[in-house]
Formats: C-alpha cells, structure tokens, sequence
C-alpha cells in the first residue's frame, strides 16, 4: 500500500524531473572568465566585420532567463562588443515561474512559441547568434530546426545532450527507496502523461529501449530525425548556419 501511492502519477512526475536537475544547468562564470580589451569571441561578427550580431541565450534546466549566472553572460558580451543586443529566452515573465517551465511543459509547445517570440523583435531580424546552455542547446536546435521565421547564424552549445541522457542519478547503495523509485521511473518514463508534462523525459534516451523510445518520445526523437520517416525540412533549416 505504501509503494503503490508513493508510485502515482504525481510523484513520478515530480521525482522524474528533480531527479535530472543538474548544477550544472545554472551557469557561474565568476571564477571561469577574464574578460579584458583583447578578448575576442568567434563567430559573433557581421560578415563585414563592422558589427557585432545579435546574440540569443536559453538557459538550462532548472536555471531561469534573469539569473546572476545568465546576467554574468550578457555582462561579458556587452564588455567586449558594447551596445550589443543580447536577449534571454524567457517562458514566463516571472523568473520563479520561468524556472517551473524548465522542468515542467510541453517542449514542443515551448518551441513554437518561442519561434513566434523571436520572429517579433525587431532586433533579431537580420539574424542573430544563438548560445544553449544544457537543456537550452537542445531546445535550440529543436527550434532552429522547426522555425523557418527566424535566421540563426552560428550556433554554440554548451554541456547539451544531443543525444538525450539515459541515467538517472546514482543512489547511494543502501538507499532502497531511491533504487525502487529509479526503477519505477525509468519504466514510466514513456507514459503519455509524463512525456507531455516533464521536460527532461522529452529528451530521454535509452539505448536498451531504443524501440520505446522512437515510439514514445514526444521531442528528441522527432528533431534527431530518428524515425523512419525523415522531415527533410528540419535538414534543410539546419544546414543553413554557418557553424555549430
């Protein structure tokens, strides 16, 4: 009885996604980066090397657009190229509630509306440089993939899995709970509920089960272009960058 509602729904969905949130994710630059006047970061300039492009930045999982970490990058661009425009995507206004939505969401639903975000600023409408930090780096390329109103010319990516993650954390080996909830989890990862509603379980990939995975999973197989059926366009939009 204890296991069977400590296994609901609710609790898989909410242990699942805390279970992949990574440090990592919210970015600490202070101790990593010197910036002085002879810093130069590639790919940033316009073909006339006369003016910095814009610059787009996502976040990581479990990390909102207005963190110190995010506001250290802008810092840095804004050093070396000043009055540069740098925008943070944001899913919500409020930076605790942009937080949820990296963890919680429909990934597809969160790529299209940030395609119609982006293809609205005017500052973005000759094109921009995009910067996915984890989580945010595969979003991108989704949305690169899929958004044919916008012009990404370069594209970095920073600790993304491309190629999804297929372990959840390690539990300590005399936590049973933490081992039971691992399994139940890893078993429930491709109920329709969990996929639409957990963000992290969007971009699952485990190559023990590779067949449920190209049957199930709601984002990462359809951008990789896994499936037998291939969507010709996502190619075509994403050769168009220069680099990756």
């Amino acid at each position: 009885m204890l296991l069977s509602g400590l296994f609901n729904i609710q609790y898989l969905i909410s242990s699942l996604a805390e279970s992949f949130v990574d440090s990592g994710s919210k970015i600490n630059l202070h101790q990593n980066f010197h910036v002085n006047d002879h810093m130069q970061l590639p790919l940033l300039n316009t073909p006339d090397k006369t003016e910095a492009l814009p610059v787009v930045i996502w976040h990581g999982l479990g990390d909102n657009y207005n963190s110190s970490g995010i506001n250290e990058v802008k810092e840095i661009f804004d050093t070396i190229y000043p009055g540069i425009f740098v925008y943070s995507i944001s899913l919500a206004d409020d930076p605790s509630a942009d937080q949820q939505r990296s963890l919680f969401g429909d990934a597809n639903i969160d790529v299209d509306q940030i395609c119609q975000t982006l293809a609205n600023i005017t500052e973005l409408s000759h094109g921009f440089n995009a910067i996915g930090f984890s989580q945010g780096g595969v979003l991108l390329r989704g949305l690169i993939e899929r958004c044919s109103n916008i012009t990404v010319h370069n594209l970095i990516t920073f600790g993304s899995p491309h190629l999804g993650v297929s372990e959840l954390p390690m539990c300590k080996p005399r936590d049973w709970l933490c081992k039971a909830r691992n399994n139940v989890l890893k078993r429930q990862v491709w109920l329709d509920k969990v996929q639409k509603n957990v963000i992290p379980a969007q971009y699952f990939r485990d190559p023990l089960q590779y067949e449920q995975y190209l049957k199930y999973s709601h984002f990462l197989a359809d951008i990789n272009n896994e499936r037998d059926e291939k969507n010709a366009t996502y190619k075509e939009n994403f050769s168009k960058i220069n680099k990756l």
